[in-house]
């Protein structure tokens, strides 16, 4: 033990001078390898505590601006401390929104830059610069708005077939966001896929916002983002009409040409249906006691087949038209004096001169065979409006009604009275 001591305590100023020696130039080569220096690093600049915003119902409008911006930072300290910080990826560099008051800000704020290195405490660095030093934070009110979905159909389908939505499920979505990008927001829209597509098959359309001039609107949010399509695959096709008519005309009739103006309608509706369909058949025309052609017209969408209907653009009326022939029709004048009065009146019965004008329909009728009369039985003194009797040979009609002639019925002559009296 006391051989140690000595051996430890023997020229000491020796080797306390060398330990001292030792540290200096432990000093000396540490500031040699370890020198302080100036870096530059770079970042995207994050954003902390976003969801501050969002719980004061308000929105980030240019994240995607901030998040984008590079930020340049300069920081000096000691080559192994900056060394530490690039080789461990820890700088970074953010703003907080925590440092927003919601309440009374204005849209457009302006943060600060503030940067992460990852240090300890013992880890010195300065920092020189920072750029951009202040970021601007634009905010707006965060709302809600309802869309009805619509369909719109990539691909290609046979010829003459035509792709719609039988149904789209949601038919209603909400899509959120800045109040700026919604009001932006003017549809709602279903992307389909035409891959082979048949009748009624569903299909899952992923959903996107649109604008008024079709360009996809960011930043805002739907509640759904798939919806699913119910295709309806129609066709088109010319279809003849059909008809019939019942009855039998007058005497004297017969029937002549049976028209249909249009003879055919474009229907439209899914293939399998239409496959079915060789005619559409009208209810029969009844021309019983008809003299003069029977028209009639119908809306052929009352007797199409269920599932399909009258194509776009199609008036779906048709006219059927049965010509009525073999009836002549004759014009005939007669004058007051051709017409016979018939029974008693109050008085002495006078026709007004005047001409008369007749239709008759049938053949077989002239002036000698059509006789005139007209009633006078019980008419007072005085001018009288009496119908016209006109009597016509078998097979014939009056078309329309018989005229009207003025009957004048005065008073009998008393001096032809008293010579009658004398002679009794």
């Amino acid at each position: 033990m006391s051989k140690f001591k000595e051996t430890l305590t023997k020229d000491a100023g020796w080797k306390l001078l060398s330990v001292f020696i030792a540290i200096c130039l432990w000093f000396v080569v540490i500031n040699i390898e370890n020198p302080v220096e100036t870096r530059i690093f770079t970042s995207n600049l994050d954003i902390v505590n976003a969801s501050y915003a969002e719980e004061a119902g308000k929105t980030i409008t240019n994240a995607d601006v901030i998040e984008n911006t590079k930020v340049s930072v300069r920081l000096r300290g000691k080559r192994m401390v900056l060394d530490k910080i690039q080789q461990n990826k820890s700088f970074s560099a953010y703003i907080d929104i925590s440092s927003i008051d919601m309440d009374s800000s204005p849209d457009e704020v302006s943060l600060p830059v503030r940067i992460r290195t990852g240090l300890l405490a013992s880890d010195y660095v300065d920092t020189e610069y920072i750029t951009p030093s202040n970021v601007d934070v634009l905010l707006d009110e965060n709302v809600s708005k309802n869309f009805a979905v619509e369909a719109v159909f990539n691909g290609s389908v046979e010829s003459g077939v035509s792709v719609s939505s039988d149904a789209i499920d949601p038919e209603y979505v909400k899509v959120y966001g800045a109040k700026g990008d919604v009001d932006r927001v003017d549809s709602v829209k279903a992307t389909v896929n035409l891959d082979s597509p048949h009748n009624g098959q569903k299909v899952n359309s992923t959903l996107a916002a649109y604008d008024s001039d079709g360009n996809v609107v960011d930043g805002v949010y739907i509640s759904r983002d798939v919806a699913v399509v119910t295709l309806k695959m129609e066709t088109e096709r010319k279809i003849p009409i059909q008809a019939q008519y019942t009855g039998e005309p007058a005497e004297g009739c017969s029937v002549g040409r049976m028209s249909l103006s249009p003879n055919y309608v474009y229907i439209s509706g899914s293939p399998d249906i239409l496959s079915g369909i060789m005619y559409i058949t009208l209810p029969d025309v009844d021309i019983t006691g008809s003299t003069a052609d029977v028209i009639r017209t119908y809306d052929v969408s009352a007797y199409i087949p269920q599932g399909a209907e009258v194509a776009e653009g199609s008036d779906g009326r048709i006219t059927v038209t049965v010509e009525i022939t073999g009836r002549e029709e004759h014009d005939f004048s007669f004058n007051s004096e051709d017409i016979e009065i018939t029974g008693t009146a109050q008085g002495t019965a006078e026709i007004e001169k005047d001409t008369f004008n007749i239709e008759v329909s049938g053949g077989g009728a002239n002036e000698e065979n059509i006789a005139y009369s007209l009633d006078v039985t019980g008419l007072a003194v005085g001018e009288h409006r009496v119908q016209i009797n006109v009597s016509l040979p078998e097979g014939c009609s009056l078309v329309g009604q018989a005229p009207y002639a003025t009957v004048i019925i005065s008073e009998e002559n008393q001096g032809e009275t008293s010579q009658e009296e004398e002679a009794q």
